[in-house]
């Protein structure tokens, strides 16, 4: 499914447009509300796959795979900013930096943000990486529960779908009253997983009727619209104010995507996302992200006074060789041992190679 890894690579130059100038992407910060809709999606449908061959789900299994596919990475980057806080920094902001690593390694950023904010961060975006381990944690559980016992299981699955829906909705409407409703879960924008989640159990219960020349025209116009607000929000500053009207609308914008580009396959709309450049900066979409903050905050250092024109090329020079690097050296080895050691995930044959490809 190399349209998936379009999409990452879709979201993270969002991200990175938000950090690095103002109108490159304004609103770009609802790449991040992309990323959560995708891996709400890949997530539970290996979760249900996983569940429908052997009638569970090896928890245990599969906090080891998250933990080999995300660790490895986040520790090489709390490695280099941990030895230029060290060895480079300012006794203050060396302080500053030591409460931040200690925030991002122990995925609590969303749940320690005034302790750990602080002017200058390196690792501010790690907030995002605590919301989805929290959710890899607590979510095979919960689905597992709420999935028990069901006499009717193609009933239990329309209804969880529609309640993940419906919280969605109650958690963007009491945001924008005023209140942290569902957040105060997991504090960050955390509905948007539960969206991702419902279009996996929509998948599962009806996919198998999307097929033929009739869906993959109504595929190509949900990749075409989806993506079109994605770009549009990303263009608005708007977009990333809160109490976050935007972030909804994002994710909403998600989902006739990520199902388009799995009912579509290659061609049509799904094209561009399936293109080689797209493809390739997909895949290191992980380490993308993880680099981004550390690095532009250390080229921002070193050239005071230097134009866009300048800083802009070198930073994202730099993000993608640390992004390649950490791929080659560090994600692809370990997770070749880790599929040695526990066997590949389980999983719809499009999930799988979805998740293959981009979160797993």
């Amino acid at each position: 499914m190399r349209g998936l890894d379009g999409l990452r690579a879709l979201a993270v130059l969002g991200v990175i447009g938000v950090h690095t100038h103002p109108l490159l992407a304004p609103g770009g910060a609802i790449g991040v509300d992309v990323f959560f809709v995708l891996s709400g999606f890949l997530i539970t449908s290996l979760l249900l796959a996983e569940r429908d061959g052997t009638g569970t789900v090896a928890v245990g299994r599969f906090w080891f795979r998250r933990a080999l596919r995300l660790v490895p990475a986040l520790a090489l980057v709390l490695a280099a900013v941990l030895a230029w806080a060290l060895l480079v920094a300012s006794p203050p902001t060396r302080h500053n930096a030591l409460r931040e690593v200690v925030a991002a390694a122990t995925y609590t950023r969303n749940w320690t943000w005034p302790w750990a904010s602080t002017e200058g961060a390196v690792l501010g975006h790690t907030w995002s990486l605590a919301v989805e381990e929290q959710f890899y944690v607590v979510w095979p559980l919960l689905l597992l529960a709420l999935l028990r016992g069901a006499a009717r299981p193609a009933r239990r699955e329309a209804a969880l779908g529609l309640a993940f829906v419906a919280a969605f909705v109650a958690a963007v409407a009491l945001r924008q009253a005023g209140l942290v409703g569902w957040s105060l879960v997991l504090l960050q924008r955390p509905e948007a997983l539960l969206l991702g989640a419902a279009a996996a159990l929509a998948h599962r219960r009806w996919g198998g009727r999307w097929v033929g020349p009739a869906w993959r025209r109504r595929a190509d116009v949900g990749i075409a619209l989806g993506t079109a607000a994605l770009v549009t929000l990303a263009a608005l500053r708007w977009s990333s104010r809160a109490p976050g009207a935007g972030w909804a609308l994002a994710a909403v914008a998600t989902v006739p995507v990520v199902l388009g580009l799995v009912v579509r396959g290659p061609g049509g709309a799904a094209r561009p996302f399936a293109s080689r450049p797209a493809v390739a900066l997909g895949r290191i979409s992980y380490g993308v992200y993880l680099w981004q903050l550390p690095i532009l905050r250390w080229v921002d250092d070193r050239t005071v006074g230097r134009t866009a024109l300048v800083r802009l090329p070198l930073a994202f020079a730099a993000i993608a060789a640390c992004a390649v690097a950490s791929q080659r050296l560090v994600e692809g080895p370990v997770r070749r041992w880790r599929d040695r050691r526990s066997g590949p995930a389980m999983g719809t044959p499009a999930a799988s190679r979805a998740t293959t490809t981009t979160s797993a």
